[in-house]
């Protein structure tokens, strides 16, 4: 692959392909779609999407692949469950998905990818609200315009998820709720 100066590549290091965002084009991708005005119509976020260089699947521009992916699609936009031309979330991966079986040292290096995207946008907007998990670590941000963008990690990966203010609302009146003994 000739890889865009957008994308590391840490394939000599991972023995396998492995491609990462750099900490300056995960920033780019974050603010343009965390910062964008909502609600955000379809039309907008399939703008957005290409403004990346994400390529749509054939059957529903919904789903997409990045150039970071191993060519699979790893990527979607989410609908409002209110009204289906609105966009109510983006979910996308950061960096080549690895084997399940990744060595420790490949982990290591997909934590401290992980961690200099937190230190990066602790810096922008501010200290994450970090979950301890052992599988998974994951950072939150809420803006001021209650937007959420949540970046995780795994031994294997980077991706992110970016919600609508109306989807953080959701999220957070389901959250009360279960929090409350409320039961699926």
């Amino acid at each position: 692959m000739n890889t865009p100066p957008s994308i590391q590549d840490y394939s000599r290091h991972a023995g396998t392909p492995f491609y990462a965002y750099t900490t300056e084009q995960m920033v780019a991708i974050v603010k343009t779609w965390a910062e964008h005005r909502w609600p955000m119509h379809l039309s907008e976020a399939f703008a957005l999407r290409d403004q990346f260089g994400w390529k749509p699947a054939p059957d529903n521009g919904r789903f997409f692949t990045t150039p970071v992916s191993n060519g699979e699609e790893d990527g979607f936009i989410g609908l409002d469950i209110t009204n289906s031309t609105l966009a109510s979330k983006i979910n996308f991966s950061m960096s080549t998905r690895l084997p399940e079986e990744t060595p420790p040292e490949i982990q290591a290096m997909t934590q401290s990818i992980y961690a200099s995207y937190v230190e990066t946008l602790n810096a922008l907007y501010g200290a994450g609200d970090s979950e301890p998990d052992p599988e998974v670590a994951s950072t939150q941000w809420l803006l001021p315009s209650r937007a959420s963008v949540v970046i995780a990690a795994t031994s294997g990966l980077l991706y992110a998820s970016i919600e609508s203010p109306a989807m953080t609302d959701l999220t957070e009146s389901e959250q009360r709720y279960f929090d409350e003994g409320g039961e699926m």
